[in-house]
């Protein structure tokens, strides 16, 4: 992580020469039950209102690409739930980080100490109060004033140091968008292809779900949804190059595969129907590698044996049967 230039002198002091992206993400605490005295502040949790309505937030979370490398709390109650909550939400591994500094009263500064304490960490996630968030938002960037209700988010993206005015105000989500806890869930048919390749040697090429996917660390054939207007035979072709960074070709169908998901806690909420097509396909040429921020994180070729050792979902299962028959 670039040091801020902005951070005052106490701070401890790094040298970096590159000037990667950086993005920071500004999380008020949600909705938190009253209190009746200033001494109990500090120990109020978040209402059942304000649990509900974080939860509810989580598809909108995903689709707005909230992926951090880390995430840092301020230590009271209510900040610490809400960055549980998102954690939970967009399916991060890591818990929440506590930070002392992000207690009611931050200044840019504490944020800043606290971002270099993570030098790796690019995608920053800060839970934190009012008017600590807005006053960093608008001294990043420059704005005249910027509103932060309660369980709102701002994402501030930076070309490389994150420095005071330097910042873009990317998008603010509002609570307004997803304060209704118990929406009806949709109805959603999705149409996906796949690939079914096996090499010289007989061995399956399967593709392990990324973090973001409610099956993560499942295994699974390459292959993902059809895009509008595309035919089926070339999104097998695409998925294959984008998560294994090989290419192929169709040989035949193999089969075709219906799926059923209800909505998932603390991720999507639709009902869901997918209809996945399973192709034959003959590996023509590339080089094996990983899927980088994609819906799969690492790829590798697997004998039927140590293929069976693995957490499959039922697609692979269906793959190997089609195989079997010939």
């Amino acid at each position: 992580m670039p040091t801020p230039a902005s951070l005052p002198s106490e701070a401890p002091k790094r040298s970096r020469t590159d000037a990667a992206p950086v993005i920071l993400y500004f999380v008020r605490h949600g909705k938190a039950g009253h209190h009746s005295a200033a001494a109990d502040d500090d120990e109020r949790t978040l209402s059942e209102a304000g649990v509900a309505a974080l939860r509810s937030a989580a598809p909108l979370w995903r689709r707005a690409n909230l992926r951090p490398d880390v995430i840092i709390s301020s230590p009271l109650p209510r900040a610490l739930q809400t960055a549980e909550l998102v954690r939970a939400g967009i399916g991060f591994p890591d818990q929440p980080v506590v930070d002392d500094r992000l207690r009611p009263g931050a200044s840019w500064g504490d944020f800043a100490r606290a971002m270099v304490a993570h030098p790796a960490a690019r995608r920053i996630v800060f839970v934190g109060h009012e008017p600590d968030l807005s006053d960093a938002v608008c001294l990043l960037t420059g704005a005249a004033a910027v509103r932060m209700r309660k369980g709102g988010i701002a994402c501030v993206e930076f070309p490389g140091i994150p420095d005071p005015g330097a910042g873009e105000l990317a998008w603010l989500l509002d609570p307004d968008l997803y304060d209704d806890p118990s929406p009806t869930p949709a109805q959603l048919t999705r149409v996906a292809a796949y690939g079914l390749c096996l090499d010289d040697a007989g061995r399956i090429l399967l593709c392990r779900l990324a973090q973001t996917d409610p099956e993560r660390g499942m295994w699974t054939l390459p292959g993902g949804g059809v895009e509008f207007g595309e035919p089926p035979v070339d999104a097998a072709v695409r998925e294959l190059m984008e998560e294994t960074g090989l290419t192929g070709e169709v040989v035949s169908l193999a089969g075709v595969e219906p799926w059923l998901r209800g909505p998932v806690p603390d991720g999507p909420s639709d009902d869901l129907h997918s209809i996945q097509i399973i192709y034959r396909m003959r590996i023509t040429g590339g080089s094996l590698r990983d899927e980088l921020d994609g819906s799969t994180d690492t790829a590798a070729w697997f004998t039927r044996a140590q293929a069976m050792d693995l957490p499959l979902v039922d697609l692979v299962r269906a793959g190997l049967r089609l195989l079997d028959a010939g």
